[in-house]
């Protein structure tokens, strides 16, 4: 028998396999968070609707666990629990429009208490990055304080405006990724020619 362990596949390598994939990844982002800031109102709507049908089919989930599956959890709680999440997703997919003012509040709490988790050091942030923590989490504290202030006459434009904001975000993280690949050096990883 031999005992001798595999070798964990080497993620860098695998991502500069599949190059081609996170820069499209990255370009799709750009593109769609452009789209999103040009067009706040649509992008809102459309956001509404998605998470009023993610709502719908995680409650139908729940609910069928709860039944499908006996003994797994306590049966009454899956059950409502998978209802309420159906009611959610309804009353967001008949009335999105409304739905936005619940939706800005949520973002608005979320950006706050990321922000001051992001200034306290939570996660833990590593050397290289702590001021760039520490900016994004003052950022995201006077941003949810804004939306706050500026509520409800926010509601409408600021999610898909802000979902916009954070694909374009994604969109050039990816990018970086995608062109640090072909720099070994400038992330430390070792060079093949060494």
């Amino acid at each position: 028998m031999n005992s001798t362990p595999t070798a964990a596949p080497d993620l860098r390598q695998i991502m500069r396999d599949h190059r081609g994939f996170l820069l499209g990844e990255g370009i799709v982002f750009l593109l769609l968070g452009a789209l999103a800031i040009m067009l706040p109102l649509i992008a809102s709507g459309v956001l509404a609707l998605f998470i009023g049908w993610m709502s719908l089919v995680v409650g139908i989930l729940l609910f069928i666990r709860g039944f499908g599956l006996p003994g797994a959890e306590d049966r009454g709680t899956c059950v409502l629990t998978g209802v309420l999440f159906v009611v959610l997703g309804l009353v967001v997919i008949l009335w999105p429009w409304a739905a936005l003012e619940g939706l800005t509040l949520c973002m608005a709490f979320f950006c706050i208490l990321r922000g001051v988790m992001d200034v306290a050091g939570k996660p833990s942030r590593s050397s290289s990055t702590a001021g760039l923590q520490v900016i994004s989490g003052i950022a995201g504290i006077l941003l949810g304080v804004l939306l706050l202030l500026w509520y409800p006459e926010d509601a409408e434009w600021a999610p898909g405006l802000l979902f916009g904001i954070q694909l374009l975000f994604m969109g050039f993280g990816t990018l970086a990724i995608w062109n640090a690949l072909d720099h070994p050096e400038a992330v430390g990883v070792p060079s093949d020619e060494a």
